[in-house]
Order: structure tokens, then sequence, then C-alpha cells
């Protein structure tokens, strides 16, 4: 997988994962000095191009962290 680097309000962040799940693409992005430094962005196409979007609130954020969590679960156990 090539992961992207995407300058977000002068920070630089780093694609580290895009899960697709109910019809939605999730992009999962941390800052590149500072891995506590995360967000979640949902991906739409307009016009024939990709963009990141925001999510539609609290519980779409508890959604997609959940998504990634289950993915990487073996990761994250690795981190305890």
């Amino acid at each position: 997988m090539e992961f992207q680097v995407v300058d977000i309000d002068g920070k630089e962040f780093i694609e580290t994962d895009i899960i697709e799940k109910n019809g939605n693409s999730y992009a999962y992005l941390v800052n590149s000095e500072d891995d506590k430094d995360f967000m979640i962005r949902k991906l739409v196409s307009k016009n024939g191009k990709i963009y990141y979007s925001g999510l539609d609130d609290d519980n779409e954020f508890d959604l997609a962290l959940m998504y990634f969590a289950k993915k990487h679960s073996n990761l994250l156990k690795n981190q305890e």
C-alpha cells in the first residue's frame, strides 16, 4: 500500500489506511510529527475528484474508529 502525504492546516499528515464500510470510505490520517495527533475523514467523490470530508457527528467518528480498531486489533494488542 502506498501512503499519501497530505497537508492540512499547515501540518503534514500521512494517510495510513482507508477502510470501506456500508457504502462509505474512511481515511485514517496521522500527523507526521506527532503520532497522537490523528484524524478520520470520509472520502467523497465530486466532479470526478476525491475529497476529504468531515464526519457527520460523534457517532460516525466512533463507528469509524471501531472499524480501524477491529481491522488492526493485532497491532493494538502489541501496544499494550
